[in-house]
């Protein structure tokens, strides 16, 4: 007991503390540079004797330059032109135009610019090469005449154009037709704005501030005696120009960096407040819906006091104290069985899924399709990395307009070493995450979501395997569903279903979870507890909501109640995404754990206020929320204790258990044991049915019957849910944020549905983990 009530009064460990700090102080440092940012303009007007000191270095850095040899940047042939025609007409000389091409190269930006700051011409005499307005032509075009594509290419982009809408340049990279340096300079030379240089790094102690930078999309990167280097994404309008240089206090030029150079330039110069904005702003913005608090003093005082009182109850009068406890116990376990068996009658009704025909699918103008972010956290799994890039590109969706973020850690070396040698698609985006705690899949999600470009966002674990045609079906609910849907969760079941015992329980338990349970919950129109991937969100709602709890290790869950709480639906859609289903029992155990974990976190999170919580769920809302999430730990918790009164009296007969159990107690707990246990083993075998009823329509034949018999054995595997029920209450007050890793890759079956059949109904495909 002294163990439990220190872990309850000292939340965290000493790891965690010291964690806490160093964030707190990160805080700290954040408001400070917002303080400097309010004196910029009274440090530029007094500045004088810092100019004189950055003009002197700017000279030994041309000197320095000048005895450089020339590098000739990838803008040669551009820049080449003009700075050839200077030296031919005496303007400058051929050492003056190296060292200038040599600083084109490390900062980036125009030619001309360049030899007026290093004080090799001025603007008068350049003036007369100038090359006139921007350049009119098209980009296509330009690639074309440079035989950067040929013309075929460029008529096969234009045709993908038409039929899928998009960007001609997003279609060229996804295409694979040109290199995103390559395409970017083109872009420069169509709007004369500069390259950015290839060793630059942000130098300007100046920086904007971080929402009005991410709404331009643009970063300081340099700052020169008479103007800011901005590294842009595309060219900024006038009046977004004008105001960064109100901001500023002198004249900016705009330089162009490939999606790739701007997230390294943010991280560079934004890492510490998007580590705050991902880690702590639920925390700090909506305290009351974050479980960076596990226990509240009045929850701590409550269970005390409860405690307090059965104790008492019990020297007092121990039978009838017991008595009443279990008459209690016996309710809650009749009403939560009653209850979710009706929400899983309710979704075996018509109406429960959203469903589509492949024609209606096939039917999708993609032109109206918008860009979809998908976010993949990983850790530790690079041996799936293969497998997940197949999955994503058997995706039917226009690459042109998907934005993959793979999200890894700072010390996942392993995966970092891989990723650097792997030449990604232009539609990736490797985000590393620093080394920070809470080490956990929501933070990286938030970290992910900040910059991300979708309008619609999705996560997809490493191993999984969507259906093809699943985030086009997501499309379709979203235009079926009122405008307070935001969020639209896949189905999801297990490729590895034969492998073992272990997995073929896993694969009964998830198929009357998916098919049956979540779709009689959006029928009943009560919270959803959210799977942990394949859940299609709006991206704008979902930024409103604050976005995942960094601290709760079942994040889903805890999103689709606070989804509800303000409003917001949820629906199911006829897709599934494949996983790999645990088939090692300690492996197992982890995971479970951290699943139960994170549900008693939700519970104490939304109950801190138990009034303001039915008033904002509703009488319905309320009961499903105690359903679904009070009753997930609670009930493998309690089962273990009946359990040995059964072997104690089968066993040994000991005369005190039919004190437990007097008179109509015993008849009604007899009836709950046997009807209750029937109706949710009945439920797991109806799940499995529904799934290969549904399989077989679509001609696909990777799951049979022969996983009912296995039903039989099911109550073995509540056994294992009680193991971990125990576990997760031991980390619940020990560490609360401590997240399990699950080793994946660890099946070597097939995936289902491969072949030809599997392609043209839309199973998964990829390869096997």
């Amino acid at each position: 007991m002294r163990i439990q009530w220190r872990g309850v009064r000292f939340r965290y460990t000493r790891r965690l503390l010291q964690e806490e700090r160093r964030l707190l102080a990160q805080t700290r440092e954040l408001l400070l540079q917002q303080r400097e940012r309010f004196k910029q303009e009274q440090l530029l007007a007094d500045s004088e004797t810092g100019q004189l000191k950055r003009r002197i270095e700017e000279s030994y850095e041309r000197l320095y330059l000048q005895m450089m040899p020339a590098e000739e940047p990838e803008e040669a042939h551009t820049s080449g032109r003009m700075g050839d025609i200077l030296v031919s007409q005496g303007v400058i000389s051929r050492s003056q135009l190296e060292a200038a091409i040599a600083s084109q190269v490390r900062y980036g930006g125009r030619l001309g610019d360049i030899l007026i700051d290093m004080g090799f011409a001025d603007s008068e005499s350049l003036q007369q090469f100038a090359s006139g307005p921007p350049c009119r032509s098209m980009l296509g075009d330009l690639l074309v005449s440079a035989n950067v594509i040929t013309q075929e290419q460029l008529e096969q982009a234009l045709e993908f154009q038409r039929n899928s809408g998009g960007r001609i340049g997003d279609i060229l990279l996804s295409l694979k037709m040109v290199e995103p340096e390559i395409l970017y300079r083109f872009i420069a030379i169509q709007f004369q704005l500069g390259r950015i240089g290839k060793d630059i790094t942000p130098t300007s102690t100046l920086k904007l501030p971080e929402r009005l930078a991410r709404s331009y999309e643009a970063v300081v990167v340099h700052q020169y005696v008479n103007r800011f280097l901005v590294a842009v994404s595309a060219p900024l309008q006038e009046e977004q120009a004008r105001h960064i240089e109100s901001l500023l206090g002198m004249p900016i030029e705009q330089v162009l960096a490939t999606k790739d150079e701007m997230e390294t330039f943010w991280a560079d110069v934004y890492g510490s407040e998007m580590m705050h904005e991902s880690t702590l702003k639920l925390s700090v913005e909506q305290p009351h819906n974050s479980a960076h608090t596990t226990f509240t003093k009045p929850q701590i005082i409550f269970f005390a006091v409860s405690t307090l009182l059965f104790i008492t109850g019990l020297i007092a009068s121990f039978w009838r104290t017991i008595l009443l406890a279990n008459i209690a116990v016996q309710l809650f376990y009749f009403s939560m069985s009653v209850f979710k068996f009706m929400i899983i009658i309710l979704g075996s009704r018509r109406g429960s899924q959203f469903r589509f025909t492949p024609e209606e699918v096939a039917a999708v103008d993609e032109r109206e399709l918008p860009i979809y972010t998908i976010l993949v956290p990983m850790y530790k799994e690079a041996q799936v990395l293969p497998h997940l890039l197949a999955n994503i590109e058997s995706l039917d969706y226009p690459k042109s307009k998907l934005d993959v973020r793979i999200l890894i850690e700072e010390d996942d070396t392993e995966m970092r070493d891989m990723l650097k040698v792997m030449k990604l698609p232009a539609y990736y985006t490797v985000l590393i995450l620093p080394d920070s705690l809470p080490k956990t899949k929501p933070k990286a999600c938030n970290f992910g979501l900040i910059r991300a470009r979708g309008e619609y966002v999705v996560i997809f674990d490493a191993e999984d395997r969507p259906d093809p045609d699943q985030l086009k079906k997501v499309f379709l609910t979203f235009r079926s569903c009122p405008d307070n849907f935001a969020c639209i969760q896949a189905k999801l079941n297990y490729f590895n279903s034969e492998q073992n015992l272990l997995t073929r329980w896993f694969t009964q338990e998830y198929s009357m979870w998916f098919e049956l349970l979540l779709p009689g919950i959006m029928k009943l129109d009560v919270p959803i507890p959210l799977g942990g991937t394949s859940n299609h969100f709006k991206m704008s709602v979902l930024k409103q909501m604050g976005a995942w709890d960094p601290y709760n290790v079942t994040e889903d869950a805890d999103l689709g109640v606070r989804l509800y709480k303000h409003g917001y639906k949820t629906a199911i859609v006829d897709s599934r995404t494949w996983e790999e289903a645990n088939s090692r029992f300690f492996n197992w155990i982890r995971q479970r754990s951290r699943w139960i974990k994170g549900y008693m976190q939700t519970w104490l999170v939304h109950m801190r206020n138990p009034l303001r919580l039915a008033r904002e769920l509703g009488l319905k809302g309320f009961l499903g929320f105690q359903v679904m999430v009070l009753a997930t730990p609670v009930i493998p918790l309690l089962n273990p204790l009946f359990w040995l009164m059964v072997v104690l009296w089968y066993g040994w007969k000991l005369e005190f258990i039919p004190l437990f159990f007097p008179g109509y107690i015993y008849y009604f707990a007899a009836t709950e044991l046997f009807i209750a246990n029937f109706l949710f083993v009945f439920s797991n075998i109806a799940g499995v049915y529904w799934v290969i009823a549904d399989l077989k329509k679509k001609n696909q034949h990777f799951m049979n019957y022969s996983l009912v018999k296995y039903a039989l054995l099911t109550p073995l595997y509540w056994v294992m849910m009680s193991i971990s029920a125990y576990k997760a209450a031991w980390q619940l007050i020990t560490k609360p944020f401590y997240w399990e890793k699950t080793i994946h890759g660890l099946d070597n079956t097939p995936p289902p549905g491969a072949g030809t059949a599997a392609e043209a109904n839309g199973s998964p495909s990829g390869t096997s983990m």
